[in-house]
C-alpha cells in the first residue's frame, strides 16, 4: 500500500488561483488482533505495519523478545495485524476492550510506568559522540524523509551507531515512527544497544518511556522535550538532545558523553 495519495487542489496564491494536483500523507486505521483477541487500532501510515505492531507491543511492555512472538500475519485487505504471543496475560494490559489510538498525543498504556519512573534502573552506558557528528547526522536524517518533502505531513526516526543509520522510518505518528524503528529492529535481530535514536518530533514522556524501554542512552531531535521528559531523562540516565538545528543544540541532561567538535578522545 502506497504511503501518499494525491487530491485536486485549489491553490490560491499573489491574488490569483488555479487547480493543481497535491500529495498528501495517507492515513489509515490498522486493527492489532493479539491472541485471536481485538486488542489495539491505530492511526498510521500503512508501511511496516508488522513492524509498527510489534515495536507497540514492545512499548507496552507486552513482548521483551524476538521469541515472545509465535506468530505475526498482516492481511493488507482487512488492515488487521494478528500476532500470537506467548505467556500473555491480560492483566499486563490493563484493559483488553478494543480501543482506537490516533497518531497524536496520550499513546498507550504507560501511566504506571510515569508515575514509578523514578524506580526504574539507570541506563550505564560508555557511549561518547562528537557534536560535529550530530549536527552532521541530523542534516542526513532530515534529508532522508522523502515523504515529507513530498506532503510535510510525516514523521522521521531512525536508529543511528554513532557512525551510520541503520534503520530509518516514517509514520504519520511520531510515536509510530520509534515503534516502527524498534519492531523492525526486533524482528531483524537488530541490537539496540548503545545506540542512538534520532527523531524529528517532540520528545515527551512517552516516547522517553519507549526509549527507557529498549536501553537507549541518547535521543536526539531538531524539536523540543517537555519538562516532564527532561525529569525522566535525568533519572534514568538518559542524554536528551533537543533543538538540534545547523550548529546549534540544547543538551538537557547527561551531556558529559557529548564531547564538543569533532574528535572522541579514546
Amino acid at each position: 500500500m502506497t504511503d501518499t495519495k494525491e487530491f485536486d487542489v485549489l491553490r490560491i496564491e499573489n491574488s490569483g488561483q488555479r487547480r493543481i494536483k497535491d500529495t498528501v500523507s495517507v492515513e489509515k486505521d490498522i486493527l492489532i488482533r493479539l491472541n485471536n483477541e481485538e486488542f489495539v487500532a491505530l492511526m498510521c501510515t500503512p508501511v511496516m505495519v508488522e513492524e509498527l505492531a510489534v515495536g507497540f507491543l514492545l512499548s507496552e511492555g507486552l513482548i521483551f523478545k524476538k521469541d515472545d512472538i509465535s506468530e505475526i500475519d498482516y492481511n493488507e485487505i482487512d488492515g488487521v495485524v494478528s500476532i500470537a504471543i506467548r505467556n500473555y496475560a491480560k492483566d499486563a494490559a490493563k484493559d483488553n476492550r478494543l480501543q482506537t489510538l490516533t497518531s497524536g498525543c496520550g499513546r498507550g498504556m504507560t501511566s504506571d510506568f510515569i508515575k514509578g519512573f523514578t524506580k526504574e534502573k539507570r541506563i550505564e552506558t560508555s557511549v561518547k559522540i562528537s557534536s560535529k557528528d550530530i549536527t552532521d547526522i541530523s542534516k542526513e536524517f532530515i534529508n532522508m524523509s522523502s515523504s515529507y518533502k513530498e506532503t510535510g505531513g510525516v514523521h522521521s526516526a531512525a536508529l543511528w551507531d554513532g557512525k551510520k543509520i541503520d534503520v530509518f522510518c516514517e509514520d504519520i505518528g511520531r510515536h509510530n515512527a520509534i515503534d516502527k524503528v524498534f519492531g523492525y529492529c526486533l524482528l531483524n535481530n537488530i541490537s539496540v544497544v548503545d545506540k542512538i535514536v534520532l527523531t524529528s518530533g517532540r520528545i515527551s514522556s512517552d516516547v522517553l518511556i519507549k526509549i527507557s524501554r529498549r536501553g537507549v542512552p541518547v535521543i536526539v531531535s531538531r524539536n523540543a522535550p517537555t519538562s516532564l521528559a527532561v525529569e525522566m531523562a535525568y533519572f534514568l540516565g538518559i542524554t536528551l538532545i533537543g533543538f538540534v538545528r545547523g550548529q546549534r543544540m540544547n543538551i538537557y541532561t547527561s551531556s558529559e558523553r557529548v564531547i564538543l567538535g569533532s574528535v572522541i578522545p579514546k
